[in-house]
């Protein structure tokens, strides 16, 4: 199981089985907008995983720097209130 599939299924709430068939779906769709999404992933914890998925497929950079904002911003405020 790779690390993506695992941040995913943490963030989303769901079994990483479920991230890796989004995953499948989103790789599958290659970037087809038109493309209809399966049922399971279009609310809820399910659509949450698939937009991650689609982000990491085919935004992988956005998606890394999300996630390292998502630990910086928070650390960034600490230093800010522990140096004046």
């Amino acid at each position: 199981m790779s690390l993506t599939v695992t941040i995913i299924a943490k963030l989303s709430g769901v079994e990483p089985r479920t991230v890796q068939r989004a995953r499948d779906t989103a790789a599958a769709f290659d970037g087809d907008v038109n493309a209809a999404v399966p049922e399971e992933f279009t609310y809820g914890a399910g659509a949450r995983c698939y937009a991650l998925a689609t982000i990491a497929e085919f935004r992988p950079a956005l998606f890394w720097g999300g996630l390292m904002a998502l630990l910086a911003v928070p650390a960034l405020m600490l230093v800010k209130v522990l140096h004046g």
